[in-house]
């Protein structure tokens, strides 16, 4: 018979001997090393920045659609203010935005290409207009709406101080209201030394909405109860393309002007010392997109599909035209893309991914 302690080491000794053994591969099968496969380690993830407005959410949504299900790669969308996507995508704290309006940000796009620490990547689309918007029953009137034309000599932006009491701020009567760009976005600043310039802020306030949400809530409250409004705007969007508007005259873009303007949002002069010389209108550009420095070496695949990336002008009108009247979100809106312009998207991809996002396609419109 055993004595206890010869007992208690026979059991150790079965207990190791089971463990060993369910460490052990079953017969036949071969270890990682032997049969030479590795895990592959997790991707890390792709920062897109939003600064909320509804193209780049539309253009986030189709290159995140393709990332994801082409290459691999989990794509964070990041939510922030104008001057953080600035500083962030310069730093490498995000990785991607998709749409640099250069005319708004030219000293800082200057220098942080300049420097290499953002790779201009190309065109997202070839056009864009921003300025100052009207209705075009304000000028022409509509007809089938009964509504007479209340301003039809309104033209330029100096005939707009003869028409203060046509865009009444509610708030201060005395004055128009210019609804302006949003608060954050450096056109809003743009547009004060703008207004600055052409002596319209004694006759108007100039009202930032803090979201573009509010901005669109404010045109199209106004448009749809027929009603003056003067905005500031932008296009390709949803809204200038649901809605007639007329883009006000300004005197053309030249260097010279901007260089005034810049001073004065980079705060370098104060807005007494802006002169009639920053009246001009924004320069049209097209619309490019730009990443940090970083993502080219750690992505170079997905750095090449993004360089051939242009959505362009008019399907991203269309496209934003379908997420506004289907009241969808972005991201259906990018399905929606796809499958309307397939043979668009299938251009910047190898056909290998090109069938991974086909099938993922197919799988979320089931």
């Amino acid at each position: 018979m055993l004595s206890k302690k010869m007992y208690l080491i026979t059991v150790i000794v079965i207990l190791l001997s089971l463990m060993l053994g369910a460490c052990q591969p079953a017969p036949g099968a071969s270890t990682e090393a032997e049969s030479g496969v590795e895990t592959e380690a997790p991707k890390a993830p792709i920062k897109f920045s939003d600064t909320s407005f509804q193209t780049l959410w539309i253009n986030n949504a189709i290159a995140k659609f393709i990332i994801e299900n082409g290459y691999g790669y989990p794509v964070e969308i990041i939510e922030m203010t104008t001057a953080v996507f600035q500083q962030s995508l310069a730093n490498g704290d995000t990785d991607v935005h998709m749409e640099l309006w250069r005319a708004n940000l030219m000293d800082w796009y200057n220098e942080v290409t300049a420097s290499g620490d953002v790779i201009d990547l190309g065109d997202t689309y070839e056009k864009s207009t921003q300025g100052f918007y009207v209705p075009r029953y304000v000028i022409e009137g509509d007809p089938d709406r009964g509504i007479e034309p209340m301003a039809p000599d309104l033209k330029t932006v100096y005939d707009l101080a003869k028409y203060k009491d046509l865009f009444q701020d509610p708030e201060d009567p005395e004055k128009g209201l210019l609804i302006n760009c949003i608060t954050g976005w450096q056109c809003a600043s743009v547009n004060r030394a703008k207004m600055h310039a052409y002596g319209l802020d004694e006759d108007y306030n100039i009202l930032d909405p803090g979201a573009s949400a509010a901005l669109d809530a404010a045109i199209a409250g106004a448009y749809e109860k027929g009603n003056p409004v003067l905005a500031y705007y932008w296009e390709p969007t949803w809204l200038l393309g649901v809605y007639d508007m007329v883009q006000i005259e300004e005197p053309e873009y030249n260097d010279a002007c901007w260089e005034e303007v810049s001073a004065f949002v980079n705060d370098t002069i104060t807005l007494d010392e802006v002169t009639e010389n920053a009246g001009c209108a924004y320069e049209t550009l097209a619309i490019h997109k730009g990443i940090n420095k970083g993502l080219k070496e750690r992505a170079p695949e997905v750095v090449e599909f993004l360089e051939k990336m242009n959505v362009g002008t008019d399907p991203l009108n269309k496209t934003a035209a379908y997420m506004s009247t289907n009241e969808v979100e972005a991201d259906e809106a990018a399905l929606w893309f796809l499958e309307n312009y397939s043979d668009r998207w299938h251009q910047w991809v190898p056909a290998d991914v090109a069938e991974k996002v086909d099938t993922a396609l197919a799988e979320a419109q089931q």
